[in-house]
């Protein structure tokens, strides 16, 4: 799976992040992200798959005193082969949930990213 495009995003998503230096490091090992060239206005970094893509995940720092970032609380990724997904994830150390269906009979499952943000990875739709 690595050096191939394992994942990919529908539309930016957010994370919350207490260490963005941090972050930027473990996005990067964990998904394959880079941190892209492009100045972010709405965020305090934003990583995607190739750098000079517009897409990707969008890094907020939660400033000391706040108890977390405001950020969308459902970021998902998509995938063309879950069950490679997720072995991929398991491989690089990710905190991932078992696969299962949602009631439309899509294939998801739950990953933890860093500072406890949760991210669904899902088959494509």
């Amino acid at each position: 799976m690595w050096g191939r495009k394992s994942f990919y995003f529908g539309d930016n998503i957010s994370v919350g992040v207490r260490d963005l230096q941090r972050a930027v490091n473990w996005y990067p090992e964990k998904l394959s992200l880079r941190v892209s060239s492009l100045k972010a206005q709405d965020c305090d970094a934003l990583l995607s798959f190739d750098r000079d893509d517009p897409i990707g995940l969008a890094l907020m720092v939660i400033r000391p005193g706040q108890a977390e970032a405001y950020v969308s609380e459902h970021p998902i990724l998509f995938t063309k082969r879950i069950k490679a997904a997720h072995e991929e994830l398991t491989a690089r150390g990710v905190s991932v949930g078992p696969i299962q269906k949602d009631s439309g009979g899509n294939s998801f499952f739950q990953s933890q990213g860093l500072d406890g943000n949760a991210i669904e990875i899902c088959v494509e739709p």
